[in-house]
């Protein structure tokens, strides 16, 4: 586990993996993104906290405060208060949307909570090793599940609410059954097929129905023979995103 310190040598370190720039907005062929992992509970950080030896305390007491403290936090936020958080960042609502004046209805739906990075972070930013794992597979790849609803980002999913998936060489094409999208369950292996028919199907952008997921953990995986070519492959190939999602 890493640690937070104020020396400068390099404490940190993230894995990237090099990708096919498939926004076309970069100078150069590829763009990095840092190798996903699981996302960590609140319990994750207070057992990491006290087993890294940065808390004395009880762990129990320490998962109680943790969870009164960020739900003030969210509570503080949804009065239209910003929190910094020592020095590393801060927290703070914001309105989207253009009105025409003072008659114009402002919906709730238009809120929204920004993250800022502050000074400390930047300064500890530079302190992180990024070890540059090469060329990831064959060029197909996902990069980003948003949930449209709540705008969270390769983390949590609402069964329900439609998904945003971006990638390159991801369009589901193909007769295979197997051919499509999959939420695969991180504890048992089940899956979960999204419906037959997804809103948009392109190389670099899928839109479907989040599934009646049961509460977990999942890998998402697109299964197809599309090559962006002129013809399909023989046998159906599976792209895994690299996110672990979480169904609450």
């Amino acid at each position: 586990m890493a640690i937070i310190d104020e020396s400068n040598e390099v404490l940190h370190k993230i894995e990237a993996k090099l990708y096919p720039n498939y926004l076309g907005k970069g100078e150069g062929a590829y763009v990095a993104r840092a190798k996903a992992e699981a996302p960590l509970s609140i319990e994750d950080v207070c057992a990491a906290a006290k087993n890294r030896g940065g808390f004395t305390g009880q762990y129990e007491d320490l998962v109680e405060h943790a969870h009164v403290f960020i739900n003030e936090i969210i509570y503080q936020l949804l009065d239209g208060f910003s929190v910094q958080l020592g020095g590393f960042c801060s927290l703070h609502t914001r309105i989207s949307g253009t009105y025409h004046g003072a008659n114009d209805h402002i919906g709730a739906e238009n809120l929204h909570v920004a993250f800022r990075t502050l000074r400390h972070l930047k300064e500890l930013l530079l302190k992180v090793k990024i070890e540059n794992e090469g060329l990831a597979g064959d060029g197909a790849y996902i990069d980003e599940i948003l949930d449209v609803h709540t705008e969270s980002v390769n983390s949590a999913l609402t069964p329900g609410n439609m998904a945003q998936i971006l990638g390159h060489k991801i369009k589901v094409e193909g007769d295979d059954p197997a051919c499509g999208v999959w939420f695969v369950s991180q504890a048992d292996g089940s899956r979960i097929k999204v419906g037959e028919r997804l809103g948009i199907n392109r190389s670099a952008e899928l839109f479907g129905i989040i599934p009646a997921l049961p509460a977990g953990t999942y890998k998402l995986e697109v299964v197809t023979c599309f090559t962006n070519g002129t013809k399909p492959l023989k046998e159906a190939r599976t792209i895994t995103a690299e996110p672990v999602l979480t169904v609450v």
